[in-house]
């Protein structure tokens, strides 16, 4: 037997998908709640009031995340308002070249689909739902978990049939049949497999359905040879009765007999609805329930550290490795300790901080950058002060400009730490000529005015 590569399978089944259903379900595969926190900050300079918060939530025996959030509703984007602020976030938090094309075509789907529905040129489209703020968080953050998570290199997605729904709802459009058109249009334009499911309400929405035309590449009725590595589950806010509201996002490999070709998916839709295989989510239970007590109070997540022992390398060559793991956003942490090591040698510890999902990425990268031979490494729980994100505004010379602050909380909800977020301090500094070392402390005393 030998394994082919990394595959990801997204089940949408059941329940179909939405956007807030692909980042929650990849959070909870991840295993960090505030890891969205960097897209959730970005989305403060166009709505001050928006917020995110990451629960827990159990269905049937499924124990997943489930996302919740608050906005203004009347901040609303043109098609090309939303495609310049799709791009000024997919920057702010560093997306690769590949991740910020997926971005770009992921809502290219939707304007085609609502331009085909409505029978409009796209910068003529009034968007309602699809124009929301919401709809920036679902695609950016969706992409950006995918990077984090290192599902976008040498990786295969495919889906299953996914769940469309079936009845009437009501809309901004008025009472509209189930798929929606824009739904129905993504559909039929890029072939995907689809059936009605149990559900009598939508369950598919317009960017749920673009997410998974842009990153499936096929559609399979079973996960027959799959071993599965990891899987995260993600929680719609809608509720559906017996139903599981619920995605699956899992990770494996398909194991191939040597000499055998892979099956080849079904040209025709079958006429009994597909069943999602049940993945054992038995292990994934325990282990959050053990956590729910420390969550109550701290934040919890694991990581992996992962080092290396160096004493041949350059400081140009142990300089990149800042650019390149943090900067691209693979590692959370870069440190390069100075020692002696064996023969009484100066040497180098790295150590790196990451997601459990990038160690081989991040070996990887150590091994080929620094010629060092291995690497050790180990999986350390962490405990986190809680963490929001909220927008001050400073009025100088009769100009408002608005600065996202960092708020850090202990267990009792006291105030740990205030931190302006650098790159709006440079910005308003270099547009007001006031030096950062002075805009930093007004900065922190009115959020502290705001959250005593």
């Amino acid at each position: 037997m030998n394994l082919a590569k990394k595959q990801v399978l997204i089940d949408v089944a059941t329940a179909g998908a939405a956007g807030d259903m692909f980042l929650s379900a990849l959070t909870d595969l991840i295993g960090e709640p505030d890891v969205l926190l960097p897209v959730a900050a970005s989305m403060l300079i166009y709505d001050p009031s928006f917020r995110l918060a990451i629960g827990s939530k159990e269905h049937s025996g499924n124990t997943g995340r489930v996302l919740q959030i608050t906005r203004n509703p009347t901040v609303r984007f043109s098609p090309s308002d939303m495609m310049d602020v799709l791009q000024a976030v997919a920057e702010e938090v560093e997306l690769s070249s590949k991740a910020k094309t997926l971005v770009k075509d992921t809502m290219t789907v939707i304007l085609q689909a609502e331009s085909r529905a409505h029978n409009q040129p796209i910068d003529e489209l009034h968007l309602h739902e699809t124009g929301s703020i919401d709809t920036v968080l679902d695609i950016v953050g969706t992409v950006y978990l995918l990077e984090r998570a290192g599902l976008l290199e040498d990786t295969k997605i495919v889906a299953t049939h996914v769940a469309t729904g079936s009845g009437v709802i009501s809309c901004e459009h008025g009472d509209l049949e189930v798929p929606v058109p824009a739904v129905a249009e993504i559909l039929v334009v890029h072939d995907m497999k689809f059936h009605n499911g149990s559900a009598e309400t939508e369950v598919l929405t317009p960017t749920g359905a673009a997410l998974l035309a842009v990153l499936a590449s096929e559609y399979v009725e079973s996960i027959d040879n799959f071993v599965v590595q990891n899987q995260g589950i993600g929680f719609g806010t809608r509720d559906l009765g017996k139903i599981p509201n619920m995605m699956k996002i899992v990770v494996g490999e398909v194991v191939v007999a040597e000499g055998t070709e892979p099956k080849k998916p079904p040209t025709k839709e079958p006429k009994a609805e597909p069943k999602a295989k049940e993945t054992p989510v038995k292990a994934a239970r325990e282990k959050t329930e053990e956590r729910t007590i420390v969550l109550d109070e701290w934040n919890a997540d694991e990581v992996v550290v992962i080092e290396t022992n160096v004493d041949d390398v350059d400081g140009e060559t142990l300089g990149t490795l800042f650019e390149t793991l943090l900067e691209e956003g693979l590692a959370y942490d870069v440190v390069i300790i100075p020692a002696i090591g064996k023969k009484n040698r100066p040497c180098h510890v790295v150590k790196v901080i990451a997601p459990k999902t990038g160690l081989k990425t991040i070996a990887e990268i150590l091994i080929r950058q620094l010629g060092t031979i291995g690497i050790r490494y180990n999986t350390w729980e962490r405990l986190k002060a809680t963490r929001e994100t909220l927008v001050c505004s400073l009025e100088i010379d009769d100009k408002e400009y608005m600065v996202r602050v960092k708020v850090s909380r202990s267990t009792d909800g006291s105030i740990v730490s205030i931190k302006p977020e650098s790159d709006d301090l440079i910005r308003v500094s270099r547009e007001t000529g006031i030096p950062i070392r002075e805009l930093k402390p007004r900065v922190a005393m009115q959020a502290h005015a705001v959250n005593e």
